[in-house]
């Protein structure tokens, strides 16, 4: 199993991959509960976003191979997945996606986002 990570000071997203690669779940959590969801889960693969969290995390996590990922706009890509999985209605559908921010948190995508960047290294 492969976990993804988009660390954040009071949110991580989360995502759980298959060995072929195939999302299984994603959620948000706090960064406590990540650690937890680590220690409980024997993980091959964790990808962390490389940021001052996610370097912050690796030092904190004992056990799989990590492997840290760019995050560079990450979080803009993680919008426009979710617009692509929640289609907008109503007058939403004539705003242009670049101006409409999704009515919750992306970190889970963002954490999508970050696994698909590893798996086509």
């Amino acid at each position: 199993m492969i976990l993804s990570i988009d660390p954040g000071k009071e949110k991580c997203g989360l995502a759980f991959f298959d060995d072929n690669q195939a999302l299984i779940k994603k959620q948000i959590t706090s960064p406590q509960e990540t650690l937890d969801i680590i220690g409980q889960s024997n993980f091959e693969t964790i990808i962390i976003g490389q940021s001052h969290h996610g370097r912050q995390l690796v030092k904190k996590i004992k056990k799989g191979k990590i492997m840290l990922i760019n995050e560079k706009y990450s979080t803009l890509e993680a919008r426009k997945l979710y617009w692509k999985e929640n289609k907008p209605t109503g007058f939403l559908r004539f705003i242009p996606q670049s101006l409409r921010l999704p009515p919750v948190p992306v970190d889970d995508y963002a954490a999508v986002i970050l696994a698909q960047r590893y798996f086509n290294q």
